[in-house]
């Protein structure tokens, strides 16, 4: 079977409505800004982040199961690094978008 990329609101509703509710809180980054995908793999999720405007950068980490249900450091810390990465491409694409 080949690991197809899926939505992660269709994988893990709650981990998806969690990274949404903190990418908002932390960088103010709506749910349209980006694309949460995940591949379901034995023993946990590839998780996915795509952003910019065409989402054609992303952030990708793999969390095991045990992880995203205590949602421990390395969960906050990818959380981190991609908000900030998403903020940095959304900031440049506005103003490559308003230079004449």
């Amino acid at each position: 079977m080949k690991n197809v990329q899926t939505s992660l609101r269709s994988l893990s509703p709650k981990l998806y409505e969690y990274m949404i509710e903190k990418f908002d809180e932390k960088f103010h980054i709506q749910p349209y800004d980006l694309q949460i995908n995940a591949v379901k793999e034995k023993n946990g999720f590839n998780i996915i982040v795509k952003y910019g405007e065409r989402f054609d950068h992303q952030s990708e980490q793999f969390f095991s199961l045990e992880s995203i249900e205590k949602r421990d450091e390395s969960v906050m810390q990818f959380i981190q690094e991609a908000g900030e990465a998403c903020k940095k491409v959304l900031i440049d694409d506005y103003f490559r978008m308003m230079t004449p």
